[in-house]
């Protein structure tokens, strides 16, 4: 009985991955997309598991390219302001001594 409770639960979840799969293998994300605007009157994507999903991952994404320019931003002032190694570099800036040598050799191509 719990199996067969289950089945018609995963039924429509089974339907829409398949759905997912043709719209890419298809490349009907144009379509989809016409389709979906006209149903955003009954549908709020906010709720949808996969809105949510990518959302998370976009704002990870950004949190993490955020993070790389500031790095980016304060090694590369403490390499023009200061005359530290890139080992010391490295250490206050909590990167590795590779992230460093990139940043300075970024530093030297802008100067020419």
């Amino acid at each position: 009985m719990q199996e067969n409770f289950q089945q018609k639960c995963f039924k429509p979840a089974k339907y829409f991955n398949q759905l997912r799969v043709l719209v890419q293998l298809r490349n009907l994300e144009n379509q989809l997309d016409i389709a979906m605007e006209t149903i955003t009157k009954f549908f709020k994507e906010e709720r949808d598991p996969l809105f949510r999903r990518g959302e998370a991952k976009g704002e990870a994404r950004g949190k993490a390219e955020g993070e790389a320019k500031k790095n980016y931003e304060f090694v590369s002032n403490l390499i023009l302001e200061t005359k530290f190694s890139d080992a010391k570099i490295a250490q206050l800036a909590i990167v590795s001594e590779d992230f460093v040598q990139k940043v300075r050799a970024d530093l030297a191509k802008k100067k020419k």
